[in-house]
């Protein structure tokens, strides 16, 4: 996907991990990692089971506090470990492993309320555009409890672009989905997120599903993996 390159200003923000480290229960989950997310950049994380990847998502979102090091935005600090700016003061979304889908709602009534909430105007990603792109145009007036698990990752996914982030944080975007129905969404996926132009990270174990986007790919280690003899 050539296009994925941006031609433009990008409404995506500029993301910079600094010796950035963080343990739970003692166990050493992320250690001095330091790297700088481009604005308008979308960033395949990628790395065995247990290295840190959805935590490194939530340090980001600002859903845990690091033991040591700090993010900044555009320059700004949003999280060390003295100072942490609340998630819902941050630009972004976060699409989660075990993400749900409000019960009491129709698909269309979700994203319409996401939507609702965007102060952007105009907005990057036509809400319509999204729904056609996603093949959910079928599903808008149904509630979850009628929907399979790839139909409802696929209606998770809009309710995410909906507000039109700067930032978007995509934990397992194509779980639920069998291998030919997660390859469609990977590409519809990309073409949006080149639309859009907004940051992005993606965490997936279904790498060959986003082999062809001209996407940077970080790679996380097991910090904790024993060597092997």
């Amino acid at each position: 996907m050539a296009d994925i390159a941006a031609t433009r200003s990008s409404p995506g923000v500029s993301l910079k991990a600094t010796e950035l480290s963080f343990s739970r229960e003692r166990i050493s989950i992320i250690r001095e990692l330091s790297h700088e997310f481009s604005a308008g950049q979308v960033t395949l994380l990628t790395g065995p089971s247990g290295c840190g990847k959805t935590t490194l998502l939530r340090l980001l979102a600002g859903l845990e506090i690091p033991d040591v090091g700090e993010i900044k935005a555009n320059g700004v600090l949003w999280s060390s470990t003295h100072q942490i700016l609340p998630p819902w003061q941050r630009d972004l979304d976060m699409l989660f492993q075990g993400d749900a889908l409000w019960p009491n709602q129709t698909v269309g009534e979700q994203i319409n309320w996401v939507k609702s909430r965007s102060h952007k105007a105009p907005a990057v990603l036509d809400t319509d555009e999204v729904i056609e792109c996603l093949g959910i145009k079928d599903l808008i007036n149904r509630h979850p409890a009628g929907l399979s698990g790839g139909e409802a990752r696929r209606c998770q996914l809009a309710r995410v672009l909906a507000g039109n982030p700067s930032l978007l944080l995509l934990d397992e975007p194509l779980s639920g989905q069998d291998g030919e129905t997660a390859a469609k969404t990977a590409h519809m996926l990309g073409r949006l997120l080149a639309k859009a132009q907004t940051t992005a990270i993606v965490v997936s174990h279904e790498t060959a599903a986003f082999a062809d986007f001209a996407w940077q790919t970080v790679h996380l280690p097991d910090i904790n993996a024993k060597p092997r003899a």
